[in-house]
């Protein structure tokens, strides 16, 4: 043990010596030797003996200390060696030279870490939500009437009427929402306290209606009420989204400190389908736009301990195109969000 402290200070000190063209000088207690510079550490009481209560080394460059050894406790760098106190609460060892030839019954080691300085600007790659969807119907029940019936199928005799918004109920508990964030970047706005939060990545709900509601893929995109019973029935809607938030951090150097962010989202309509099951028709996926917005924006919110949050977004625009279909919905989602920035 002992020969791998002397070791470790030789080396220390000839790195130090051949950084710097200084040559070795001797003041009084302290001995230089280039930029490193080494203390013979006083006890309270001004006395330098050895015996000294606090008598000790330290070993320092003029910036940082490489190297502090007192009586009970041997720190290189972020290596700590302490001289554990026994059972009557007095240490084993009383002097360092002691201590260096090792107690191991009284010994612990510990490092510590110095912490980081936050950055200016974060970059996280690859960040994932999973939460609950519904649907806010503001439709205008007087606009309704306009379309009444529908013809499902070509060479269909008796036309259907057409579902209003109530009829697009969704089972809640089986409607979700689950989010891929690729990159997400978080600058510095005010002391790493205030920040500004933005990203990209794909939003994905996944709605499932209670009704036997189709949506049809031919000239008009209509939604109408089918004959067969659905054991599962859903609406697929995947969005491209561009989110920018402001972050607020309670405590910069603690990446297990409170979050919380307040912003606003732009997305764009990637792909829409609908998948149903019956034992009528068993499994049918139909791709399409069904009527549905190319472009939605959404307020967006979340709040949480380090890496696991709550998010919460409702848009502000309707998933309908409004030139096209008298439906009036905007989508909610509130879940569980796992990022690190």
């Amino acid at each position: 043990m002992k020969i791998y402290f002397l070791t470790a200070f030789t080396i220390l000190t000839f790195s130090s010596f051949a950084q710097t063209d200084s040559v070795y000088h001797k003041k009084g207690d302290t001995i230089r030797v280039g930029n490193m510079v080494i203390v013979n550490d006083h006890s309270e009481t001004g006395q330098q003996t050895r015996n000294a209560k606090r008598n000790g080394v330290v070993v320092e460059t003029f910036n940082d200390k490489i190297m502090t050894i007192t009586d009970d406790t041997v720190k290189i760098g972020s290596l700590k060696i302490i001289n554990k106190k026994d059972s009557k609460g007095s240490f084993g060892q009383k002097n360092w030279e002691s201590f260096i030839e090792g107690d191991f019954k009284n010994t612990k080691f510990s490092i510590d870490r110095e912490r980081k300085k936050p950055k200016n600007v974060t970059t996280n790659w690859w960040a994932f939500d999973i939460g609950f969807a519904n649907l806010v119907d503001k439709t205008d029940p007087l606009l309704l009437p306009n379309y009444t019936t529908y013809l499902p199928f070509p060479g269909s005799i008796m036309p259907v009427p057409s579902p209003n918004s109530s009829d697009l109920k969704l089972n809640n508990v089986k409607s979700s929402n689950v989010n891929i964030w690729i990159v997400q970047q978080k600058v510095n706005l005010y002391k790493h306290y205030l920040n500004l939060k933005y990203g990209v990545g794909f939003e994905m709900y996944n709605f499932r209606f209670e009704q036997p509601i189709s949506f049809s893929n031919t000239a008009g995109n209509n939604v109408y009420f089918d004959d067969v019973q659905f054991s599962k029935n859903k609406l697929f809607v995947q969005y491209a989204t561009v989110p920018v938030q402001l972050n607020f951090q309670s405590n910069p150097d603690n990446r297990k400190s409170f979050f919380a962010s307040i912003g606003v989202s732009a997305g764009y309509l990637m792909q829409s389908r609908t998948k149903q099951i019956s034992e009528e028709r068993g499994k049918k996926k139909v791709n399409g736009n069904f009527n549905l917005s190319n472009y939605k924006t959404a307020v967006i919110g979340e709040l949480g301990i380090g890496s696991i949050r709550l998010y919460g977004s409702y848009n502000l625009t309707n998933m309908f195109d409004e030139n096209l279909t008298n439906f009036n919905m905007t989508p909610i989602a509130i879940g569980i969000r796992f990022s690190e920035l």
